[in-house]
């Protein structure tokens, strides 16, 4: 069973080079929104995200969306993870150093997106290796089918 999903924003969902989601990232959000699984969106950047993301219409895909900028805060993860079964919420990101490795130290299920500026990116240790891999966003719904 999944509680929920935590997406990362840019270059898992959002390409801030060219100001346009990447690939499969609307077909995936209207997928788990099909699915009724709570999504979140946690991401780096400010007000300039918040405005990319209405400027999109994605913001109503997610019950709860943070941006701020610096490294990532395991306390914003951790209210979404429950501490009973944290292998139901799911963390997909693209960077194994960043919100997968909080992913993994919280319980959560990973699943990397290892695609663009960080597809290179190897894990540095256990806790940074992910429970998936995937090429693209399209490739995550065989993923999400085994686990639901």
């Amino acid at each position: 069973m999944v509680s929920n999903i935590i997406f990362d924003w840019k270059r898992t969902l959002y390409n801030p080079d060219e100001k346009v989601l990447i690939s499969g990232a609307k077909e995936l959000l209207d997928l788990v929104k099909e699915k009724n699984i709570p999504m979140i969106l946690i991401g780096k950047g400010g007000e300039d995200m918040e405005s990319e993301l209405e400027r999109l219409k994605m913001r109503d895909y997610f019950s709860d969306v943070f941006f701020q900028e610096g490294e990532k805060d395991i306390e914003l993860f951790r209210k979404y993870v429950d501490v009973n079964n944290p292998k139901s919420t799911i963390i997909i990101g693209d960077r194994v150093r960043s919100e997968l490795q909080i992913g993994n130290i919280l319980g959560a299920t990973t699943i990397w997106v290892r695609q663009g500026k960080f597809a290179d990116e190897e894990p540095e240790n256990a806790s940074q290796k992910p429970d998936f891999v995937v090429r693209e966003l399209g490739e995550i719904k065989e993923v999400l089918e085994k686990l639901i």
